[in-house]
């Protein structure tokens, strides 16, 4: 993909449903035995949702699951970080050997503590060595308890929702909770649909599952945020279908106005327009999806830029890594950092050939860092978009060369 550097961008751009809540919806959907799914997210990670929930026995659409006959299968979740440790959960009390897998990138990325946490529920486990491809003998889960480091990542604990709200009563213990508005994501869908749950400090009691019913995916914050900055950079986006709620990425609003962008909110709108833009430091672990348009930021952004999150050395690709190589590559003034990147910015910045590490949320970060570059840039393998944001390009051009 070539992108040319551009004067300013302006427009407005619908955001794309939410890919976190259409993953929980159809979970929900199945460990109820039916959902009604309005407005989902059709990109490769949720269609590998829908096809391992109908492997496992859902008659299942776009528009939700009718009803589930659950049985066992061989299950491969493509690239999807969630769909695979979702899927660990619910198949552990399906009777019956499931495997679980996924391509050559999602077997790298860490599955240990989730099995570990299986394991100690009574469930055979056979896997390789902490990843994919894993081996699952489902059974009934006798003990009603069980402890998770959720370190690595918030999915851990989703997935032990997802057991816990099927089994009806349940407590998980948390440890070290990393991205903890994911872990409340996966609770609000479960509560919508009838299950009775809370959180107290480091422990989730789960008294009662899911029934069933509909539920409406939101706008995405973590697909939004990219334009959101490059209107802070830029010129002026607004974009539409974003209503005021906890996603965690709903936090890049008020990060943009520290940084000193202009915003204006509404309660299904947030437009940012330009303004003199300074560094700040963000501590990314509870809203991670930001860090790599973040590092844009800070890089466009007069004096000096930290962002700290070291879990995200476990994502589709080592995020902090990756925007290190490629902004460099651009000329930015960034160290990596052992959990982390500092960044002095207000560098003017050239165009490259840019390489997106296979990471979707890495290739639309470097899109938009190269609307500013001197010269032409290539994003190679941009096709990973597909994997979240499939309009992503078509909204690229929307904003930065059709307005």
């Amino acid at each position: 993909m070539i992108i040319e550097s551009v004067e300013e961008v302006r427009g407005r751009i619908d955001a794309p449903p939410s890919k976190s809540y259409t993953h929980r919806a159809f979970f929900t959907g199945f460990i109820s035995g039916e959902m009604e799914v309005k407005n989902p997210l059709r990109c490769d990670d949720t269609e590998a949702t829908i096809e391992v929930l109908r492997m496992l026995g859902a008659k299942i659409s776009w528009g939700g699951i009718e009803y589930v006959n659950p049985h066992p299968g061989r299950l491969s979740a493509r690239k999807s970080g969630a769909t695979a440790r979702f899927s660990l959960g619910v198949s552990s009390q399906i009777l019956g050997t499931t495997l679980v897998n996924g391509s050559s990138q999602l077997r790298r990325r860490p599955m240990g503590a989730l099995l570990n946490a299986l394991r100690e529920l009574g469930v055979e486990i056979r896997d390789s060595q902490g990843y994919l491809p894993v081996i699952v003998k489902g059974k009934k889960i006798k003990k009603n308890s069980v402890k998770i480091d959720a370190s690595i990542s918030s999915q851990f604990v989703s997935s032990l929702l997802f057991l816990g709200a099927k089994k009806g009563e349940f407590v998980i213990e948390v440890k070290n909770l990393v991205s903890k508005g994911y872990v409340d994501m996966t609770i609000e869908v479960l509560k919508e649909a009838g299950a009775k749950i809370s959180m107290e400090e480091d422990r989730i009691y789960v008294e009662q599952g899911p029934k069933g019913g509909k539920f409406h995916i939101p706008g995405d914050y973590s697909s939004a945020s990219f334009f959101l900055v490059a209107g802070a950079i830029f010129g002026k986006v607004k974009v539409e279908n974003l209503r005021k709620d906890f996603q965690p990425d709903a936090r890049i609003v008020d990060i943009l106005e520290a940084f000193g962008a202009k915003v204006r909110r509404d309660s299904s709108f947030v437009e940012v327009m330009q303004g003199d833009l300074h560094g700040g430091e963000v501590d990314c672990r509870n809203h991670p999806d930001l860090f790599p348009i973040l590092a844009v930021l800070g890089a466009y952004s007069k004096g000096t830029t930290v962002l700290k999150a070291p879990h995200l050395r476990y994502k589709e690709s080592d995020r902090i890594r990756s925007m290190v190589i490629e902004l460099r590559k651009m000329g930015a003034d960034i160290k990596e950092l052992r959990d982390g990147v500092l960044i002095q910015g207000g560098r003017t910045l050239r165009g490259g050939i840019l390489d997106s590490h296979g990471d979707h949320r890495i290739a639309m970060a470097l899109s938009i860092a190269a609307l500013g570059a001197k010269g032409r840039s290539m994003i190679i393998d941009e096709r990973c978009v597909e994997k979240s944001y499939p309009q992503f390009f078509r909204d690229l051009r929307r904003i930065a060369y059709d307005g």
